[in-house]
């Protein structure tokens, strides 16, 4: 399994999980060529690919299939978020046949939802009312549905959203800087209101956004 992976951090969190990383910066975009390189240094004659980022799914199509006229089976697991990757790493199973495995894969990660608080870079009217530069969005699955202007309430509110669908385990990538305060604020206010619900919270270094979330 070869994973994408934004900053150091959130690649050493990956590569604790038994997957290769490609790592690259805050401000970084790997290209179809970095990533067909990075496919074929694996050695392996079948890799599974895990974008992790939206922008990343074509660019990792297209080394996909670079890679297979290369020789090298390879697959992408369409995951458009680090929690996504994470979850579908935990299905792996190297001992299981290449077609199954990948099957696992993408069930994993079509099954886990995925959220992000994110602060607005300018004005822009959303699904959620209009915000202006500086307020906080939260979003799921890619979608605005709320507007804040507190980070922990604005947390709170988005998982008790993403809980409300179904959930049993909720994965937290805090990013550098933020302060112990919110994954800690996340873990009072589970064991309060879904103490039947499990949380694992990660450090992942740089980020653009504020907080990840993912629920399973």
């Amino acid at each position: 399994v070869l994973a994408l992976a934004r900053g150091e951090r959130l690649g050493e969190l990956f590569r604790s999980e038994g997957a290769r990383v490609l790592t690259f910066g805050e401000r970084e975009i790997p290209d179809t060529r970095e990533i067909l390189e990075a496919v074929l240094e694996t050695g392996r004659e079948q890799v599974l690919l895990l974008p992790n980022e939206e922008r990343l799914l074509e660019p990792a199509e297209n080394a996909a299939a670079a890679a297979v006229r290369a020789g090298i089976d390879t697959v992408v697991i369409p995951t458009s978020a680090p929690v996504q990757g994470l979850a579908a790493l935990a299905v792996h199973d190297p001992e299981r046949r290449t077609a199954e495995d990948t099957v696992a894969l993408a069930e994993a990660a079509a099954a886990t939802r995925h959220g992000e608080l994110v602060v607005a870079d300018r004005e822009a009217l959303t699904w959620a009312g209009r915000c202006r530069a500086g307020d906080l969005l939260g979003m799921i699955d890619g979608e605005v549905v709320l507007i804040g202007d507190d980070r922990e309430s604005a947390a709170r509110e988005l998982l008790d959203r993403m809980l409300a669908a179904g959930g049993e385990l909720v994965t937290v990538l805090v990013p550098k800087g933020a302060p112990p305060s919110l994954p800690e604020g996340l873990a009072h206010h589970l064991r309060r209101t879904r103490p039947e619900v499990e949380l694992s919270c990660y450090s992942c270094g740089e980020s653009a956004g504020e907080l990840m979330l993912g629920v399973e």
